[in-house]
């Protein structure tokens, strides 16, 4: 079974993680001068006067004019840019990509997704860590291998190895990113004790200093009789 290693030598960070026509106005109509009397002579001693009216014409009405509405076009959709390939600020090997997530990228893909809410909701007392792997090919299952660090007890400013964890994840396809959470089983603070005055049962002191690093993401190209996703923590005494 053929597989690529990928070792990130990196240390996970803490998961506290109108249109309007116009019209022409009609016009008036406007009477014409009155006529003026004419009088005609004639043999007869007593003259006839004949006078003429003219009646008023009426102009032809105009029908107010519609202007045509436009019709815009439909804005055609700007597609959204494909992501970066290969991935920026990654750790790289023949083809495999790896990167240990900000606490800023860490807060937006667990709001996108709620399965890994739950899981970091586990990492407020166990030690956790987080990784975005990727590749150029298909990858039959991931295997992410790393090691819970904490404060070596006879110097504190040394780190001991407090366990081993595999972190399983299932099938990706080439170039896509999957954004895993590393879950141990090693707790943040002290032994539960009994609080007198409530009679409940509270968490102990807290464990500083533990992290999880030594990250390596390996892509299998071959399938597993595993079952995934998983944690696997092996403790070391």
């Amino acid at each position: 079974m053929k597989r690529n290693l990928l070792i990130a030598a990196i240390t996970s960070a803490s998961l506290l993680l109108s249109s309007a026509h116009a019209a022409s106005p009609t016009p008036k109509a406007s009477p014409s001068a009155k006529a003026t009397p004419a009088v005609s002579k004639s043999a007869a001693a007593n003259p006839s006067v004949s006078s003429t009216t003219k009646k008023p014409t009426k102009k032809p009405t105009k029908k107010p004019v519609k202007k045509k509405k436009k019709v815009k076009k439909t804005a055609t959709p700007i597609p959204s840019p494909l992501p970066v390939w290969p991935p920026i600020k990654f750790t790289s090997n023949k083809g495999i990509y790896a990167k240990i997530p900000t606490s800023k990228e860490l807060l937006g893909l667990i709001s996108a997704k709620a399965g890994l809410a739950e899981l970091v909701k586990k990492c407020e007392s166990n030690a956790c860590g987080a990784v975005i792997v990727a590749a150029d090919y298909r990858c039959e299952w991931w295997e992410i291998k790393s090691t819970v660090y904490g404060v070596d007890p006879s110097d504190a400013n040394k780190k001991i190895a407090l366990g081993k964890l595999r972190t399983l994840y299932g099938p990706l396809a080439a170039k896509t990113y999957a954004n895993i959470i590393l879950v141990s089983d090693e707790p943040l603070y002290g032994q539960s004790v009994l609080d007198p005055n409530t009679g409940q049962t509270v968490a102990g002191p807290a464990r500083n200093g533990i992290s999880v690093g030594g990250i390596s993401a390996i892509c299998h190209k071959s399938g597993t009789d595993e079952k995934f996703p998983a944690n696997i923590y092996t403790p070391i005494r």
